[in-house]
């Protein structure tokens, strides 16, 4: 047996494993008027806990939900019952004062999200500059949850202010073209030349089986392990609200491709920790006073 994979390739032992892309969320039951379209059923950490932890899950990344907008209390109030073990990425107004990306960073938000789900226009992101550069100050990514030229736009924006970019979704590839016809992808591939661009290998259940394996190969070849991390997408919620996949089978599907311990402790532990800013689990604990 190996230190991160038992017989059955699922678990993964040791400390420091990280789930890089989770939602939690309370029930639409118990919002007076929900802003967008919101599960009935909750997502709670205590859920996911359950799910993650068998399978050698130690630490989440808790990433706003598009439908919550930029109500990111309940990861906020989350950060601080464990803040060894928990990020948060949270989705701001481009009214926010920029000197609250450093108060946000000490609390650990380590990402700014940007998902366009529920906007019927992209954003004007020069309203977002100055915003962009406390990011880049504070060491907090850019989060980018587009699609098509749009995504290619704003990756070179968030590049100019010298930050870091993080693309959700294996890089959101087009669906029907797949990875190897879409002209994005390849503008995507381009631009993590720079060494600033990250890809989330995650929502693979959102693309066709080849299309998800393909885009997961060519991100690893070109990205590197070391600019990618894995995400479960927990709790997997479809255009329908309805729950799409199981927490394993994500967790199965880049086993499956990531093979041998070497590339796997980069995905799960080592690239989690330089992106999210995780003490190293293979850090000496500090010596304790006399």
């Amino acid at each position: 047996m190996s230190d991160l994979t038992d017989s059955r390739g699922l678990f993964l032992a040791g400390p420091g494993v990280t789930d890089c892309h989770v939602h939690i969320f309370g029930s639409s039951r118990d919002v007076s008027e929900p802003r967008f379209p919101h599960p009935e059923e909750s997502a709670t950490l205590a859920d996911v806990e359950k799910l993650g932890a068998p399978l050698g899950v130690r630490r989440y990344v808790l990433t706003q939900p598009s439908f919550l907008g930029f109500d990111n209390s309940l990861i906020m109030d989350t950060l601080e019952t464990r803040p060894d073990d928990f990020r948060g990425v949270v989705w701001l107004a481009p009214s926010e004062p920029p000197a609250s990306v450093a108060k946000l960073a000490a609390k650990g938000i380590a990402g700014l999200r940007f998902p366009l789900k529920y906007s019927n226009s992209v954003p004007d992101w020069s309203a977002y500059s100055d915003l962009f550069v406390a990011a880049a100050q504070s060491n907090v990514h850019v989060e980018l949850n587009l699609a098509g030229r749009s995504l290619v736009k704003a990756v070179h924006k968030t590049l100019e202010h010298d930050g870091q970019v993080v693309l959700a979704h294996l890089g959101m590839f087009d669906r029907d073209l797949g990875p190897d016809d879409d002209p994005v992808f390849d503008a995507v591939m381009e631009a993590a030349q720079t060494r600033r661009v990250w890809i989330k290998l995650s929502a693979a259940y959102a693309y066709q089986k080849a299309h998800a394996d393909r885009a997961c190969e060519r991100i690893l070849d070109c990205v590197g392990p070391d600019r990618t991390v894995w995400g479960s997408d927990w709790p997997h919620v479809g255009p329908r609200l309805d729950r799409q996949e199981t927490y394993a089978t994500t967790l199965a599907w880049l086993l499956r491709i990531a093979t041998g311990d070497a590339i796997r402790r980069q995905i799960f532990v080592k690239s989690p920790e330089k992106l999210y800013g995780f003490t190293p689990a293979d850090q000496p604990p500090a010596p304790t006073q006399s």
